[in-house]
């Protein structure tokens, strides 16, 4: 608040002021012990505030076996610092609601700081708080500074269409015209009547709850009283779908309050509504129209949570629909496109994992190098789109020769690696020649009337658990190793690289 402002708010002589026993409360209140009998003393002082506080220890709001009768029974039943609460809230709603103002809408204020303050021990409960007088309290006065403001501008709320059922139109509009809106002008005024901090941070932040960071111990009190304002404002406008959800999603955000938890605290509310009227005398049933609110309520909740429900599956298809494309998008990049064998980059990942399996597990690994006789031959005579056919056919001719459990990948070119798990040398020689046969007796058609036949030289190398490789990549040097000794020697045939090291040995 400006220094202006504050002159403007201290030279006022109408200014809203507790009476002389809401003081003496407070002055108590701020004690560190109070003296439960001098607070009786004072409660005494105003036959009116007491018969109040006897009237509610023996309302609904405090269930209690046998009838209270005395003020110290009272105080028994609903503990020293509720008491204190509820006469601060009773003595001061008694002393503020003299003043009067031009422009403000008494009935309407007062109807809001009683519906905020009966919604604020429904939510304090659902949100296990302790201090549910003290909140009750703080949710009554959240809206003090209006009453202030109303004296020092008399003109301020008088625009006709300034909406005050709305309060952030409110809110809006005291800014725009003052810079400061009555939050903070309320709780200065609590500061200058010397009440206890929290609650002075309440209406503080009653506007603006975020203001309060999470971990502050107190923020749950403050968001309770910030709803309590705008649960309030549901019984108090024709609330529409759109400020049901932002109170919806309000109470989720700050208090994981959900839709049904919501409309609990909603219809608690409205049960209370009876007795609230009963205690300050005041018409809230026949004005607000509850149970029709409720109902608006409710269908408003559960369209909402239906839309919630149908956007929950809509985005559960487009991610199934986007897994599904990066699904297919990935098997294209982990596929060579012309020959579908297994890409080189998803080879060598292969090839790694394939490798690590069979150390883990101690079992056999066996890779086949496999090179086209005389590739370059079939392009230079008949054509790339000749040789492409070509290769087309041998990674069908490969695959069609494994096992199930074995793969095929394209190296690069002509050259493609087979991966044999679990295999033996002995069992990879039998998938080599089953392999050379089919080539031997398969001719490749390259045009209409075209076909040519191409042979394959295969190199074999096996890992085994009493013979190890160290790495993949040595597994992979000895396969090529085997295939060039293929090659070198007429190409058709398959060589073992054991067999390389034997003739080498001899």
């Amino acid at each position: 608040m400006t220094p202006e402002l504050e002159k403007k708010l201290q030279s006022c002589p109408s200014l809203p002021s507790p009476t002389n026993v809401a003081i003496q409360i407070i002055n108590l209140a701020n004690e560190p012990e109070i003296d439960l009998y001098s607070f009786i003393r004072i409660l005494n002082c105003d036959p009116a505030l007491a018969s109040k506080i006897l009237r509610i220890a023996n309302s609904p709001l405090y269930p209690y076996c046998k009838k209270v009768e005395s003020l110290q029974q009272a105080v028994l039943v609903l503990g020293l610092n509720a008491t204190i609460s509820l006469a601060l809230s009773f003595s001061l709603m008694k002393s503020l609601q003299t003043s009067r103002g031009t422009g403000l809408d008494y009935g309407l204020y007062w109807k809001r700081a009683l519906l905020a303050g009966t919604a604020s021990r429904v939510l304090g409960t659902a949100c296990g708080l302790a201090e549910i007088e003290e909140l009750y309290l703080s949710s009554l006065m959240q809206d003090l500074g209006m009453l202030a403001l109303d004296q020092v501008f008399p003109d301020l709320y008088n625009p006709p269409e300034l909406d005050q059922t709305s309060h952030a139109r409110i809110i809006s509009h005291e800014s725009q015209i003052l810079g400061v809106n009555h939050a903070a002008v309320g709780s200065w005024l609590l500061t200058q009547w010397n009440f206890p901090d929290r609650l002075r941070l309440a209406v503080a932040g009653s506007d603006d709850p975020s203001r309060i960071p999470q971990g502050d111990e107190r923020a749950k009190f403050v968001y309770c009283v910030s709803l309590s304002g705008k649960i309030a404002e549901i019984f108090l406008r024709d609330s529409h779908g759109t400020y049901l959800q932002a109170v919806r999603e309000d109470a989720h955000t700050s208090l994981n309050l959900s839709s049904a938890g919501l409309m609990e605290v909603l219809e608690a509310t409205q049960g209370l509504l009876p007795e609230t009227e009963k205690i300050f005398r005041t018409d809230l049933e026949t004005w607000t129209e509850p149970q029709v609110i409720l109902e608006k309520a409710r269908e408003a909740l559960v369209l909402r949570s239906l839309q919630t429900l149908k956007e929950v599956q809509e985005l559960q298809q487009n991610n199934a629909a986007m897994e599904a494309k990066f699904h297919n998008l990935e098997e294209i990049h982990r596929h060579d496109p012309l020959t579908g064998a297994l890409a080189r980059a998803s080879l060598d990942k292969y090839l790694e994992a394939s490798f690590k399996q069979a150390l883990a597990n101690k079992e056999c690994l066996t890779l086949v190098f496999g090179d086209l006789d005389k590739f370059k031959s079939v392009n230079d005579t008949y054509g790339h789109q000749a040789g492409d056919m070509v290769l087309q056919s041998t990674a069908h001719l490969l695959r069609s020769n494994l096992r199930t459990t074995d793969s095929v990948g394209r190296y690069g070119g002509e050259e493609f690696v087979l991966i044999l798990p679990k295999a033996s040398s002995t069992t990879a020689i039998m998938v080599c020649e089953r392999i050379l046969s089919a080539f031997r007796n398969t001719t490749h058609e390259i045009a209409e009337d075209k076909r040519i036949n191409v042979t394959i030289s295969l190199g074999i190398a096996t890992h085994t658990p009493d013979q190890p490789y160290p790495t993949i990549t040595d597994l992979l040097h000895d396969a090529d190793e085997a295939v060039y000794y293929s090659k070198i020697h007429g190409g058709n045939r398959h060589t073992s690289y054991d067999k390389i090291q034997t003739e080498q040995s001899v």
